[in-house]
């Protein structure tokens, strides 16, 4: 078994990384005798070779790929656009899944509506490098991130911030990519981790779209001292997130409300713009819910903070394209068909640069 070893740029740590070839039927099985060969080599000396896991000649979605963070595998899938101009570079986005969620679920992989799906359809109309890593079991048996939130007892205490971070430059130093427009967003738990990459590395990224996630009341990161711009999706009636801040619900700690969220951003970025409110079009007027963009441009791209409220929307993203079943939305609450988030999240990303 060959087994890729690459150093994270931050100089923390390194990664073992082995990767697959995507398969058509979306699946993990391994040939038996390819597990008979790993059950061989466990015991074996590991082949150090100074590649990353992204040194392949490849366009298009690439899925099932692992890489071994302080001891733990983890997964992630990621997209190369193609007709690439060598004298160009180009944006990276990573898509961060939620608490409960996986690489394949925020893709639709699993054959479920999922508006991050949306994703790759802009990512190969706007030739944009997408990065879906994963995160790691929890200590309620599901993946997650570890964010800020001090006050949860969901999160794992993996070093999440050093794995993506090195992942990405990893992705960076192969690909035609542009170190001053990397971007993350995610929902639920992956939006709280955007916040937490933005707190602990904004040095990296140009902004963030964490989508249903506020900051948390108690929370166990540094303070934060670099502008990175924010764009946040957050639903009035989210009985998980709750808008005006407060417990979340399933023991996940205490958020401060999505107001008060924009107000401690725009301060971070040195942005004192006077707000800009603008009432999107109500193109479905049979979901309940629209939509208010209150912007705060600020003096240059990266002070610039908007707040997308979606009025009467739950726990759900908004999205036109993948519209969530009835039963879900009982359960999560309703989704807003009004916009496509992940159009809104790149019309926000695609002028911005460190």
């Amino acid at each position: 078994m060959k087994t890729l070893l690459f150093a994270s740029l931050l100089g923390f740590s390194t990664f073992l990384a082995c990767g697959e070839e995507e398969k058509e039927t979306g699946t993990d099985q391994v040939p038996s005798n390819q597990q008979e060969d790993e059950q061989d080599d466990q015991n074996a000396p590991t082949e150090e070779i100074l590649v990353n896991p992204f040194d392949q000649d490849v366009t298009g979605l690439q899925t099932n790929f692992n890489v071994t963070h302080d001891g733990l595998t983890r997964k992630f899938h990621f997209f190369v656009p193609s007709n690439l101009d060598a004298d160009r570079s180009y944006p990276l986005v990573l898509l961060l899944h939620g608490h409960g969620g996986s690489g394949d679920q925020i893709l639709g992989l699993n054959g479920k509506k999922a508006p991050y799906k949306v994703w790759l359809d802009i990512a190969a109309r706007e030739q944009i490098f997408v990065l879906v890593p994963e995160g790691v079991v929890s200590p309620d048996d599901k993946l997650g991130w570890n964010d800020c939130r001090g006050d949860t007892a969901t999160n794992p205490s993996t070093n999440d911030v050093e794995f993506l971070v090195g992942l990405a430059e990893a992705m960076t130093d192969t690909y035609p990519i542009d170190e001053k427009r990397i971007f993350s967003t995610g929902s639920s738990n992956g939006g709280h981790m955007s916040f937490r990459l933005a707190i602990e590395a904004g040095d990296k990224f140009a902004a963030i779209a964490p989508i249903l996630a506020a900051l948390p009341i108690s929370s166990k990161c540094t303070e934060p001292d670099t502008k990175v711009a924010l764009l946040l999706v957050n639903g009035t009636s989210d009985s998980i997130l709750p808008y005006n801040g407060g417990p979340m619900a399933g023991d996940r700690g205490e958020v401060i409300s999505t107001i008060n969220t924009i107000s401690f951003w725009t301060d971070l970025n040195q942005n004192d713009a006077a707000e800009t409110i603008e009432n999107l079009p109500d193109i479905n007027n049979l979901d309940s819910s629209t939509v208010v963009r209150t912007s705060y441009e600020g003096d240059s791209g990266i002070q610039d903070v908007t707040l997308i409220t979606m009025d009467g929307a739950g726990h759900t993203e908004p999205s036109i394209s993948e519209q969530y079943s009835g039963i879900y939305e009982g359960i999560a609450g309703i989704q807003n068909h009004d916009i496509e988030m992940a159009e809104i999240v790149w019309e926000f990303f695609k002028d911005k640069s460190r």
